[in-house]
């Protein structure tokens, strides 16, 4: 069984261990720099192949590592993420529209002026669920507004992350789909949705056991990643809690 590494509020969190490495015995940690730039990531596999364990240690290190984060969590399905009921950042159902055009909101007002800003987290989990919720036009909408996010916002102290078992391309305007920094395919993704995220390693991908997967940054580097499991799940959801809260 993996830990997770606690840590200070440096901005580094540790996302995974190196698959490569962890089959010989040996625990490397990824890390990343959340203080750095915006990061994009789109998290896809089955269901029960990890994604919503990965999604709530990812947020739950942004929350203790990245000092007066915000961040906002989108819960269509009000299943995985429930324990936050009543925080002021957490959306269920149909008000997950309210959260992201909210979310939208500030990221204009970012967008207008040069300045430096806490920073905002973004979380939609099973995306497609809620998008396809709404009327046709509506989709366009927020599919314009996502596509926007998704290409000017890097640089505005915001970091965005989906969740979806398919991320079909007719579900992001544009061809935003192509701006995730960071793509994760989780356990035994179908032929499609390796073609779909990461066509350049389609013949090189295989069927994982759950919480392993690939990663990719800006669509190279391929890294086959274990998602570490939290030592304290409690822990882990007041950090998020905290943060959603805030």
């Amino acid at each position: 069984m993996i830990m997770t590494i606690m840590g200070n509020g440096d901005g580094i969190i540790r996302p995974f261990i190196s698959e490569n490495y962890w089959k010989y015995g040996t625990t490397h940690w990824i890390e990343w720099d959340m203080m750095k730039n915006g990061y994009r990531f789109l998290l896809s596999g089955p269901s029960g192949s990890g994604k919503t364990t990965l999604a709530q240690g990812i947020l739950s290190k942004i929350a203790r590592h990245v000092p007066e984060s915000e961040i906002y969590v989108l819960d269509y399905k009000n299943i995985d993420f429930a324990y936050l009921e009543g925080a002021k950042r957490y959306f269920k159902h149909d008000s997950s529209t309210d959260g992201f055009l909210e979310f939208y909101d500030i990221f204009e007002t970012r967008l207008s002026h040069n300045a430096t800003y806490p920073w905002l987290i973004l979380y939609i989990d099973e995306y497609p669920s809620w998008l396809l919720s709404l009327p046709s036009k509506e989709q366009k909408e927020l599919m314009s507004k996502m596509a926007r996010l998704l290409n000017l916002s890097r640089a505005k102290q915001i970091h965005i992350c989906v969740s979806c078992q398919k991320p079909l391309a007719d579900l992001f305007s544009s061809g935003s789909r192509e701006s995730f920094s960071h793509k994760v395919l989780l356990q035994a993704p179908s032929k499609e949705t390796v073609t779909m995220l990461m066509p350049n390693y389609k013949d090189v991908i295989e069927t994982c056991p759950t919480g392993v997967g690939y990663m990719t940054v800006n669509d190279t580097t391929l890294t086959k990643v274990r998602v570490p499991f939290p030592q304290n799940v409690d822990a882990m959801h007041r950090d998020l809690r905290n943060a959603v809260n805030r």
